[in-house]
């Protein structure tokens, strides 16, 4: 998962908390309290090694919230907003960069180009790209046209599949499958949007 990922769901759940706690009473919860709940509820994961790639972001909310003036549930939902704005305008192109960050991030896959099918210099456990394919795979405004072929020397291609397809990024397809050469060449889809 990426900081961004992490952020909103910091941000998911933080208002999830607040909304939760308000409804547990039947009186009104002023903008202090509300602000006080979501800074009890941020403090601890500032020393959770989980949101580490968030602490400023939380360091930032948890200041906001301490300020007398501020509404933090408003900002929080400011900023989830602009996340699902950015997630829904998101080209493909931009959805295959966040993939292999995400895959690099789970799997410790780096990704690399090819120059063509017959290059043999191949490391394992890096995910090798046709760099002709990601060129001609994508258009100018970014949406994919064209499948873009992975291929990957390791013990762990259908796991590659599995996270591909987990993420809801892509679909993945096994093209070839070599399990005793421990080879895989795989095939990115582009998901429908709004499917």
């Amino acid at each position: 998962m990426n900081s961004c990922d992490i952020f909103s769901d910091v941000i998911d759940n933080g208002l999830l908390h607040l909304y939760l706690t308000v409804a547990e009473t039947s009186r009104f919860t002023p903008r202090a309290k509300r602000n006080e709940i979501l800074v009890r509820y941020l403090k601890p994961m500032m020393k959770d090694k989980q949101y580490q790639v968030a602490k400023s972001e939380l360091r930032s909310l948890i200041g906001l919230g301490r300020n007398a003036s501020c509404d933090l549930e408003a900002k929080l939902i400011e900023l989830r907003n602009l996340s699902l704005r950015y997630d829904k305008n998101a080209t493909d192109a931009q959805r295959l960069f966040n993939l292999l960050t995400i895959i690099e991030s789970g799997l410790g896959f780096r990704s690399r180009f090819l120059n063509s099918p017959s290059d043999t210099q191949r490391e394992p456990n890096v995910i090798y790209m046709l760099q002709e394919h990601v060129e001609n795979g994508f258009i100018e405004s970014g949406e994919q046209v064209a499948p873009v072929s992975l291929f990957l020397e390791s013990d762990h291609v259908t796991k590659l599949v599995d996270l591909i397809n987990d993420t809801g990024l892509f679909l993945a397809e096994m093209q070839q499958h070599n399990t005793d050469a421990k080879k895989g060449h795989i095939v990115l889809h582009p998901k429908k949007r709004g499917a």
